[in-house]
Order: structure tokens, then sequence, then C-alpha cells
């Protein structure tokens, strides 16, 4: 089972990553909004007419509610929404944190500043990436580290979730942190896989020195307008760079957009967003992790997770304490979660479990 992953959610950062929903000080994340929320931005559906039974879809959201930290539930096939709950207080309006699924949404700005020429490619270095922050940790390591790499989790710098969780949390700067690391023994194939919040930051000033821009406007113009994604708000460190790790707030329908857009070969309403051929590479096994609950044969791409799950192939965006944007091609079908994240790290873990275990006993009858 993957256990250390996202652990910055438990309610301990540092002034300036102010906690959603669960108290903390400091300044809130910084918000957009480019207009009003519409109620009608998903073409609705009965699931009966895009072959789930009503009955299915009733135990699915039934045994929601059995989750007491699940917050919405929402199921699109076929471009159309079929399945859409709220629990206790959760509403459709709802900005809430994804947590590490902001890794995934900082996959999807690098893809695209690779299209765009911005970025070399995949083997480009740190070195040739971040020449300014580079050059603020003279003693680096770093510099022949791809972004390849990065995206796979296989920087080889040295990490422990666990163990530099307050570091993490409480450095003012996650760029030089990140950079700053020593380097770990190698594995016989390389640089292990190992589940890096410090270093994963990094694709989000890698992207903004990319296009001489903020990360955050480069992801409005970029990603969030195609998409009409009208609101979002996602943190910055001390030094003001966006969290390329954590932090980014989202409806759970427009997290649903990003979904179903990657579910679609990058596409959204006809026109590309996202390359495709980039998400094809970001989908692809670089490791074997796993298990996840009942989800088998886990793995890891471009800052994308994989597995089976009800007998299915998932690729899947997730974030602790059960923030998933799960994608099921086969069935042409895509499932939103978005759950409370302040919450002991047991009980955090316990409940995507559960999350997991709900999907896979809907998807097993599909």
């Amino acid at each position: 089972m993957v256990t250390r992953r996202d652990m910055m959610i438990l309610g301990l950062a540092a002034p300036w990553l102010t906690a959603c929903g669960g108290g903390g000080g400091g300044a809130a994340p910084e918000n957009v909004v480019l207009s009003s929320i519409s109620d009608d931005d998903w073409s609705r559906a009965a699931p009966e007419s895009e072959g789930v039974s009503a009955a299915l879809m009733q135990t699915l959201q039934t045994e929601g509610a059995q989750i007491p930290s699940l917050r919405s539930l929402l199921v699109v096939r076929n471009a159309r929404l079929i399945g859409e709950r709220y629990y206790a207080d959760g509403k459709s309006s709802d900005l809430r944190h994804i947590r590490s699924a902001t890794k995934t949404v900082s996959s999807l700005l690098a893809g695209q500043a690779i299209r765009d020429g911005k970025i070399r490619g995949v083997t480009s270095t740190l070195a040739e990436l971040l020449p300014r922050e580079m050059a603020k940790v003279p003693a680096s390591v770093a510099g022949n580290v791809t972004l390849a790499q990065v995206l796979r989790m296989r920087s080889g710098l040295a990490w422990d979730e666990d163990v530099h969780l307050q570091e993490l949390l409480h450095t003012p700067d996650l760029a030089s942190l990140a950079l700053g690391l020593p380097i770990a023994p190698l594995g016989p194939n390389g640089p292990y896989w190992n589940y890096n919040s410090a270093v994963s930051h990094l694709v989000s000033p890698i992207v903004a020195s990319a296009y001489g821009e903020d990360t955050l406007a480069v992801a409005t113009r970029n990603l969030f307008e195609p998409l009409g994604i009208r609101q979002v708000a996602w943190q910055r460190d001390a030094t003001g760079a966006i969290l390329g790790s954590f932090g980014l707030q989202l409806r759970a329908r427009d997290l649903m957009k990003l979904a179903w857009m990657a579910l679609d070969g990058g596409m959204w309403q006809g026109k590309s967003v996202v390359p495709a051929a980039w998400l094809t590479e970001s989908f692809t096994n670089h490791v074997h992790i796993g298990p996840i609950g009942d989800m088998s044969d886990v793995g890891y791409g471009y800052l994308w997770w994989r597995g089976m799950l009800g007998g299915h192939q998932v690729i899947t965006a997730y974030g602790f304490g059960g923030q998933l944007a799960m994608l099921v091609p086969d069935l042409r079908m895509t499932i939103v979660t978005a759950a409370l994240w302040d919450l002991p790290i047991n009980e955090g873990g316990a409940n995507e479990e559960l999350m997991f275990n709900l999907i896979g006993r809907f998807l097993s009858k599909l």
C-alpha cells in the first residue's frame, strides 16, 4: 500500500500555506474569478441513456454517504453528467483543495509548454530550465536532473516525505529546498521511484520560467479559460511562486472538466487543449507500485497514477483524503470525488481506500 504521499495536508501548514476548511491563519490562496459560475456547464443525462442502470447509480451514491468525509461524487460518461451527489455541507459551488492532484495539473501545463516550444522536451535539465533558481543554490547537485525524472518521481534526489514534512511546510522557498537536496543512492536501474513533493513543486517554476509569466497566469490562459473554468484558488510560497505539488482549489465540476479533457485525448468541445501525445506518454507506467485499496497493479506516469480497479484500467489524479479525478478509458467514463482533507494521516488514508473500493464496486458492474 502507498503510504508516503501528500503528507503536507495535515493542517500543519506554514503561515503562507493557508488551510481550507480546517483553520490556519495567513493570507488566503490567490483567487482568479473570470465570471460567475453557471449550473449548466455540463450536459446532463439520465444514467440509463448512457448504459448505466439507475439502480447502480443509486447504489453508488447511497454507499458514498457511508464515507463521512466524502463531500461530492460525480460521474460523466460520453461527455454527459450522469451522476452528481453532494454530501453533508458539500455543494456544487465549493472550491475545494485537490491536494496532490495539483501535481497532475502541473504535468498538463508542462505538456502545453513543450507544445508551445517554451520547453525543448522532457530531456531538458534543471540547469537549463531553472538557471535563476539554480544560481540561488550554488552547491546544488540537481543540475543534470531532467524534466522527465521530475515528472516520474525518479529525480535521484534524497527525500523522505514523512521525515521532511515540517521542513517542506515551513521553508519559505520550496524551489531552493528541492534544488538543495543531496543525491540518493542509485538502484540497479538508476534512481529509485520516490514520492517527492519538494521536487515535483519545481514543475511550477519551470512553467513560469519557460513563459516568463506567473504560473497562475499561464494556467488561466492555457488551461482554465479554454475549459470554461471560471473560478480557482491556488496557493503560493513566501517567494510568490505558485505551489506545483499542492494548493490548487477547484469545484468538483471543474476538476471533472480536466478529467474528461484528458480522457478525450486532450480535446474539449472540439478544440485541442493538451496534446494527445503528451497525455499518452503521461499515462505510461514508469514504475510499479501498489496496491491502493482494491486498486491493483498500481503504476506511475508523469504525475498520474494508474492501476486496475473493478476489472478496468484506470488513470487517476490523486490527492490525500480522497481527492480523485479518475479516467476509465474503456468505458468512456470519468469519476470525480472531493472530500475533507485536514484529517490525521491514518484517517485520511483509510478514507482514500474506502473511496477506491466504492468506485471499484461500481466499475465491476459495468
